[in-house]
């Protein structure tokens, strides 16, 4: 099958990255795959660097309809010179202008939708997800009930894919960390040498963009509460590498001071290991107070066995199963994180039986192959529909 995937966002995003690990996936499994993106952004940059095939001279992200005709010639053009089977399409932006391209041509449209921005209901959209395209897939449960209520979609219309785990190969070291707890012991006591702790210490780690909706303020804030219970808890928190985090960390760093918590955080910054570090830490803490509707980070904390204390944002309370993989504190609060977090700090057999569910999340419910397995059926699906719509013109 030959497939083009739609995702001209310039961020190297939560949905650049699904889109990223379907073109891994479908390329491993032998299948025709592009990127359709725009040139010179951070996306662009990043496919190039993982080695997947960008196409960004096909302006589909195009506003002005006097361009529009041209832009469907383009379309078509590229469809057939790559015998595109199907188009996935990741935004909303460039989603009407797939479905007229493909119309009458055979190739099926796919709409996959990872946005926590509300879905509009409005008649262009109903015809959109409806009869404009041949298959719909949602990132999230939440978003899958979202557009079967603001659409009027049929059940079987929409069907929930959640972004994958890292399969245990594509870890290196840090997977044998997850299975090997004298390898992780020793890894924890590098770690803690390095950034000046006891090794006795309770590691949390927050891994992720250094925004206000990330929730570090909260995180600190019950950092603080749960320091005065368990004295010997620490924070390591690893960033993103994003010019406009500077201000909003210095913010942090001066909370850090005022809480009296500099013993306690260490500030790592861009990390290329880690991975490691996630596999060190005790517990992953995603206090995300908007968006997380694909959950990468939670995934990422599972490929290496640790388990997650959570706000219930977006889809965080579908992927972190209560009390299997982690835990959902009741509200999103400094003092209900701070309860949560310390429930699973001070006993040992609770956080190695989240440790093993986090694991066994990783390598079967969210696993590399279940993504492929389900994605290809949604794909066939939409290919027959349109082959069949075509026969029937």
């Amino acid at each position: 099958m030959n497939i083009l995937l739609s995702s001209c966002t310039h961020w190297w995003n939560a949905e650049a990255h699904y889109a990223a690990v379907l073109c891994e996936a479908l390329r491993e499994a032998g299948h025709g795959v592009w990127i359709l993106t725009q040139p010179g952004t951070r996306h662009a940059q990043e496919l190039a660097k993982r080695g997947l095939p960008a196409i960004t001279d096909v302006p589909v992200w195009e506003r002005n309809p006097l361009h529009w005709p041209r832009l469907q010639r383009a379309l078509r053009a590229l469809q057939a010179r790559l015998r595109i089977d199907v188009v996935d399409v990741f935004r909303s932006r460039e989603f009407l202008a797939h479905v007229l391209a493909a119309r009458g041509t055979g190739v099926a449209v796919v709409r996959t939708r990872g946005s926590s921005q509300g879905v509009r209901g409005h008649a262009v959209n109903r015809w959109l997800y409806g009869s404009g395209c041949q298959g719909v897939i949602a990132s999230a449960e939440v978003l899958r009930r979202e557009m079967l209520a603001h659409l009027q979609l049929p059940e079987a219309r929409v069907h929930t894919i959640y972004y994958p785990a890292d399969p245990p190969a594509a870890l290196g070291e840090a997977a044998r960390l997850a299975d090997d707890e004298e390898a992780r012991h020793f890894e924890r006591e590098r770690l803690f040498a390095e950034l000046g702790w006891a090794p006795a210490r309770k590691l949390l780690c927050i891994v992720g963009r250094v925004f206000p909706e990330k929730g570090h303020e909260r995180l600190l804030d019950a950092l603080a509460l749960l320091a005065r219970l368990t004295p010997d808890v620490a924070l390591a928190i690893a960033d993103k590498r994003y010019e406009d985090e500077a201000p909003y960390r210095a913010q942090l760093e001066r909370r850090v001071l005022q809480l009296g918590l500099a013993v306690q955080v260490r500030w790592l910054g861009f990390r290329a290991d880690v991975r490691r570090i996630m596999a060190c830490a005790d517990v992953g803490v995603i206090p995300s107070l908007a968006s997380e509707m694909n959950c990468r980070v939670a995934m990422e904390f599972f490929s290496v066995g640790t388990p997650v204390v959570a706000f219930a944002t977006g889809a965080l309370p579908e992927v972190v199963q209560e009390g299997v993989s982690g835990l959902i504190a009741s509200e999103p609060t400094a003092e209900s994180l701070a309860g949560t977090l310390r429930v699973v700090l001070v006993d040992d057999e609770l956080r190695s039986r989240l440790s093993e569910g986090a694991t066994h999340a990783a390598r079967h419910r969210f696993s590399r192959q279940a993504f492929l397995a389900q994605t290809l059926a949604v794909f066939e699906a939409a290919r027959q529909a349109a082959a069949g719509q075509r026969r029937a013109r």
